[in-house]
């Protein structure tokens, strides 16, 4: 039985890799209802918990505040939509509004329904190509929406609908232009030229569909794909789906709709169809998801009662939804599932073998093997050789026939070499078994090598010389010579040349003909291929950059005339002339520290086998690009050397299940990724919407707001893995940066300033966006780091400089002033005084023996001189001294002279000064000349006024500084005076302190002196 094994071999469905979004990965609610990219590129998702926007990476959710009708209610979100102008419509249960995606403002329509909606009435919100909007409610009617009074209601002008039907659903036939209408009582076609509404038994259009009864039936689903088929699906009064594939341009049914019915044993209802961009027909419904095969025209139903990491799980499907990358986007009751089988550039063959009715095996490819007839060998632990065509398609073939019976160690096959010289296929087994097959003769040896010590053969080469070399399980190094040909004497042509004594698993025969091993906890050896002998080992005790990662070395591969590539968990690159080796880990981008096998392709780019995926290396860029489940490789974890590369350039990897091919060049990107977008931009934590921010020619921020953090991504959610940002701040950062975790760039006590953050991708094959963005940022500085305020700084210290520098100045001129004026004054009043004593003291002297009353009158007068001179001295002194400045030392003065005056008169009078003038200050100048003043108006009313009564008041009136002095004596012709020497120099001091003085007099009247100074 096990000899006919691999013609029990077959392929199976299609796998495809979806990607799981649920509440988990940010989500409001795994209810996802509709689904619509906008044109930036933003996917937005209507939810069971409002609206979201996903950028590829995060969900951001929309929470409207709390009573504010412009924007949108805090409601399940049924529909989204687009109009043709670009107008984003959104549909809750029973309300419908436009929705602006820049500043999230929503703005409710009016729905007219001219009567009472049935309780169990269904809203449906739907868009033509026209830039039309109708609202169809069921069991009442469709509505058209009018942009002038921002309502919906019936426009038999736009369309109609037979009477008392209730309308589900519509479709605009995309060769007419017409509108499809499935309803309860059938289907149905109106004109929006003509303006005919045709239906079973009212046919104004002739069409042949509408006269099968057939569609008399409840409509439920519509759909017309791309081959003008127009797929429908009915309810037959006993509960039956029934679906219809109808062929417009021969007016018949077709039999494409084989397979949509499937008994699964639990309930399924459709509600829709979808056709990708490459022509895969989708349908979807309620525990219902469909592909039409394009081969067979059958339908394959794609369900799982579980969670896998990429497959679909779902109760009901709710929409699909093709971006502008054909990605397909699914809303289930689970979340969102995200597949693009067009661009899954890894494909997965899994095989299975049957040896026996109960039992399944599955496959786990050791070795490739692509023969010169271009067909693949595989050999596998348990299922013997397998074999596909140039397709990758399962064939039988003949290299088990005629096995040993019993000998169960041949299927146990570790590796593969096809003979160059005779074509013979080499087949390495357990035990030290050995097969060769003549493809030519269809006929298979069976042997067990002795030099093995009946110990595993894990590898097999051809060298230059035609001689075939083995690798044992133990470490046995045997070489067969060809010369001893295939027939008794082929065993006699082995021979043990080495033992390393450990696993041997890679041997590789190089350029120059020298045979290397890679072995288990024993490094790498180099033999000479003529003795085995070994010219050079190298493990992890060579010393510093001589050194392996690992001594258990997986794999090598030869990349030019010097350089090897070694896996030992790590990527080690051995240069042989020089004997240095550098590690290459993950700290250099190596995705993971699994390196089991590799490949490389005619580009010289290095393909890894990893635990966890596939990974390719470009050395001379020094990029790892890792490709995992989303891309089509469903198994990871490749075994050790389970590769090969085809010579269509295709690359082959084996994993415990099954293998996958691939062809690289596929895998490169020639054309730049999307330009980056910023998605996020945030103030202490605090978000901004982005949209708006962009459209600013600056942003502008207070010298406080100087922490943001910027997020950003290319809206592409295909390649979303395999692009690498940099982004940089400039101001701030000196070179690009690129971000290690997250797609953000944090920056905290910003200086003021003004900055441009500049953000641009790259794919994984070095080819760059198109253009940079950028976003200009201004931080205002506080108004103290102003220009302004910097120029009023530095006018304010030159005024205060120049104060400083007036006050100095005045105070110099002044003190000369005052100098100047106690020169004057002691020249005017001592030295003329001084000049008078002296003058007379001569006259006395003279007529001192001759004229004793004439010396008495002169002693006389200088002692009157004399006393003035003391006078006028005191007056100086006092009027400098700063203790005096204030009104109340002044006011005492002022009282002490009247009294000394005025009392030797014999002359009563009063003395009055207000409380306020006491807190007064005046200046010494001022002071002199109110004192003077003073003095002089109290001399002369003593002198002359001849009065009994005199009255002295200094008060403070509407601030003003007044004295007024009165007397009750003999008065004086004010106009007629002569106005002498005192009455000038008063008049000089008032002018002085700014005041006016005041004579009132008349002969007999009396006199009143007024002086008004201002005090301000």
């Amino acid at each position: 039985m096990l000899a006919f094994l691999p013609s029990l071999l077959q392929a199976q469905h299609r796998k495809y890799v979806f990607t799981r979004l649920s509440t988990k990965d940010g989500l409001a609610s795994n209810h996802v209802y509709s689904i619509l990219q906008d044109q930036k590129g933003f996917i937005w998702l209507a939810t069971g918990n409002g609206l979201q926007r996903y950028d590829g990476r995060k969900a951001v959710m929309f929470r409207p505040p709390a009573g504010d009708q412009n924007y949108l209610p805090a409601a399940p979100i049924r529909q989204i939509a687009r109009d043709i102008n670009q107008h984003f419509w959104v549909r809750t249960e029973r309300e419908v509004g436009i929705f602006d995606p820049v500043n999230f403002r929503y703005k409710k329509a009016v729905i007219e329904t001219g009567g009472e909606v049935a309780p169990r009435s269904e809203y449906f919100l739907w868009l033509d190509s026209k830039g039309n909007i109708f609202l169809i409610i069921t069991k009442l009617g469709v509505l058209a929406y009018d942009w002038k009074t921002n309502s919906f209601r019936k426009d038999e002008a736009r369309i109609r609908t037979p009477r008392g039907w209730s309308v589900r659903s519509i479709l605009e036939d995309p060769q007419t232009g017409s509108y499809w209408l499935a309803a309860d009582s059938g289907l149905a076609l109106f004109n929006p030229r003509t303006k005919n509404l045709s239906y079973y038994g009212h046919n104004q259009e002739g069409l042949a569909i509408l006269e099968n009864p057939k569609f008399r039936d409840p409509v439920t689903v519509m759909y017309i794909d791309n081959r003008q088929l127009f797929w429908l699906t009915t309810w037959q009064p006993g509960g039956n789906e029934k679906f219809y594939s109808y062929d417009l341009r021969s007016n018949i049914l077709s039999r494409d709709t084989a397979g949509l019915f499937v008994f699964t044993g639990v309930y399924k209802e459709m509600h829709g169809f979808k056709q990708q961009t490459d022509g895969a027909l989708w349908t979807y419904g309620e525990r219902l998801l469909m592909v039409q095969d394009t081969l067979s025209k059958r339908f394959q139903y794609l369900r799982s009662d579980y969670f896998d990491d990429y497959d679909i799980k779902y109760d009901v499907v709710y929409c699909m939804y093709e971006d502008r990358e054909q990605n397909t986007w699914i809303g289930t009751n689970e979340g969102v599932y995200v597949f693009n089988p067009a661009r899954q550039l890894f494909h997965s063959i899994v095989m299975d073998g049957t040896s026996t009715a109960s039992s399944r095996q599955n496959l786990q490819p050791n070795a490739f093997l692509q023969t010169s007839n271009s067909g693949l060998l595989i050999a596998s632990w348990g299922l013997g050789t397998l074999s596909c065509d140039s397709n990758l398609l399962p064939v039988k073939n003949n290299i088990l026939q005629g096995m040993p019976v019993g000998e169960t160690g041949f299927t146990l096959q570790w590796d593969l070499l096809e003979e160059k010289k005779t074509g013979r296929i080499w087949v390495g087994c357990q035990d030290g078994r050995l097969i060769v097959h003549d493809p030519k003769t269809q006929h298979s040896d069976f042997y067990q090598v002795p030099e093995t010590d009946r110990r595993t053969i894990r590898q097999m080469a051809a060298d230059k010389m035609g001689n075939i070399w083995l690798a044992t399980q133990y470490g046995n190094i045997i070489k067969w010579n060809p010369e001893k040909g295939y027939g008794k004497t082929f065993l006699q042509g082995f021979r043990l040349m080495q033992n390393v004594n450990t696993i041997v698993y890679k041997m590789l025969v190089d350029s120059e003909g020298f045979i290397w091993l890679c072995t288990h906890m024993k490094g790498v050896y180099k033999l000479e291929p003529g003795t085995g002998k070994i010219l050079a080992h190298f493990d992890t005790q060579g010393g510093k950059g001589q050194s392996l990662y690992s001594d258990i070395a997986g794999d090598i591969i030869q990349y030019d005339d010097s350089l090897f590539f070694i896996s030992s968990g790590a990527l080690d690159l051995l240069n042989q002339r020089s004997g240095k080796i550098q590690h290459i880990t993950t700290d250099d981008g190596l995705p993971s520290m699994s390196v089991t096998s590799m490949e490389k392709d005619a580009d010289n780019n290095l393909w890894l086998g990893l635990s966890d995926g596939i990974c390719r290396y470009n050395h001379r860029r020094k990029v790892f690009t890792l490709f995992n489940q989303k891309d089509g490789i469903i198994y990871g974890n490749f075994g050790h050397n389970a590769s090969t590369r085809l010579h269509n350039g295709k690359l082959v990897f084996g994993n415990p299940h099954n293998f996958v091919f691939f062809q690289p060049q596929k895998a490169y990107s020639s054309s730049p990724p999307l330009d980056v977008t910023i998605t996020d931009f945030k103030l202490f934590n605090n978000y901004l919407p982005p949209d708006s921010i962009m459209k600013l020619e600056s942003v502008e921020l207070d010298h406080t707001q100087n922490s943001i953090t910027i997020e950003f991504a290319a809206l592409s959610f295909l390649q979303r893995d395999k692009i690498v940002y940099s982004y940089q701040l400039e101001g701030i950062d000196e070179q690009w940066i690129r971000p290690d975790k997250g797609l953000f760039a944090n920056y905290t006590s910003l200086p003021p300033g003004r900055y441009t953050f500049r953000v641009m991708c790259e794919n994984a094959d070095g080819v760059q966006s198109q253009s940079i963005t950028n976003l200009k940022i201004h931080i205002r500085p506080p108004f103290w780091q102003t220009w302004w305020f910097l120029s009023l700084v530095v006018i304010a210290i030159a005024a205060l400089i120049y104060f400083i520098h007036r006050l100095r100045v005045d105070q110099l001129l002044g003190m000369e002033r005052v100098r100047t004026r106690i020169a004057r004054d002691l020249h005017d009043d001592m030295g003329s005084t001084l000049s008078t004593i002296n003058i007379l003291s001569e006259m006395a002297k003279m007529k001192v023996d001759k004229d004793t009353a004439k010396t008495s009158e002169y002693l006389g007068k200088i002692s009157d001189n004399s006393s003035r001179m003391m006078e006028a001295m005191d007056d100086i002194v006092w009027s400098i001294n700063p203790m005096n400045d204030s009104m109340q030392r002044i006011a005492a003065r002022m009282r002490e002279f009247a009294t000394g005056v005025l009392e030797a008169r014999n002359i009563d009078f009063t003395f009055r000064v207000d409380e306020e003038v006491q807190h007064l200050k005046l200046d010494m100048e001022a002071r002199r000349d109110f004192f003077l003043l003073f003095k002089e108006a109290v001399n002369n009313l003593a002198k002359y006024s001849r009065c009994k009564n005199a009255s002295i008041d200094i008060t403070i009136q509407k601030e003003r500084l007044v004295m007024k002095i009165v007397d009750d004596g003999i008065g004086f012709d004010v106009q007629s005076a002569d106005g002498g020497n005192g009455l000038f120099n008063m008049k000089k001091r008032a002018q002085s302190l700014g005041g006016t003085l005041t004579i009132e007099s008349a002969p007999g009247k009396g006199t009143k002196v007024l002086l008004d100074v201002p005090v301000t």
